[in-house]
């Protein structure tokens, strides 16, 4: 397992065991002790499954409870989406964006501060791992129409709930 930092501090390019054969892949995308070692304590994996054009998010709880998540596609092509909030970060305002392919051997390792999305290219399956327990009462989100850099989704649903975010205004 291999950790890539990207320009985003806090954010990883988790390059995981892979392998393909005759049978088909085989991904091993949870190793405790590498992964767990930068991640932490794992306390609620769920998986999603989307339509293509679904996007989901985005979304990210305040403060004390902002979630550190490790995510991967099991199946299809979906597109990772992060929008840096933390307003001490050299990528403060800037959005982080990579298409993952189910059972490519990559993911994303995200830390708290960072609003999150996920959008599908196509029909799909993913998985998210969280470090912390999930607080609706403390969640919030940002309306993926106000940032410009979205605009090449090619977007057909999304949630009321997404639908009806606060637009992004360069401050959270």
């Amino acid at each position: 397992m291999t950790l890539i930092q990207t320009e985003f501090p806090g954010l990883y390019l988790v390059y995981h065991f892979s392998n393909m054969d005759s049978r088909g892949s085989f991904v091993k995308p949870w190793i405790n002790g590498e992964l767990s070692d930068q991640f932490g304590d794992l306390h609620e994996i769920y998986c999603l499954q989307s339509k293509k054009g679904v996007l989901r998010g985005l979304h990210y709880q305040a403060e004390k409870f902002a979630q550190k998540k490790y995510v991967a596609c099991l199946d299809g092509v979906i597109e990772d989406i992060a929008l840096d909030l933390r307003s001490n970060s050299p990528t403060y305002g800037k959005l982080f964006r990579k298409v993952l392919r189910g059972m490519d051997g990559c993911g994303v390792l995200i830390s708290g501060g960072f609003a999150h999305a996920i959008f599908a290219h196509e029909s799909s399956v993913s998985m998210t791992c969280c470090d912390s327990k999930y607080a609706p009462e403390h969640e919030k989100g940002v309306n993926w129409r106000s940032l410009v850099e979205l605009a090449d989704l090619q977007v057909t649903t999304v949630s009321d709930k997404d639908r009806g975010l606060p637009f992004w205004s360069g401050s959270v």
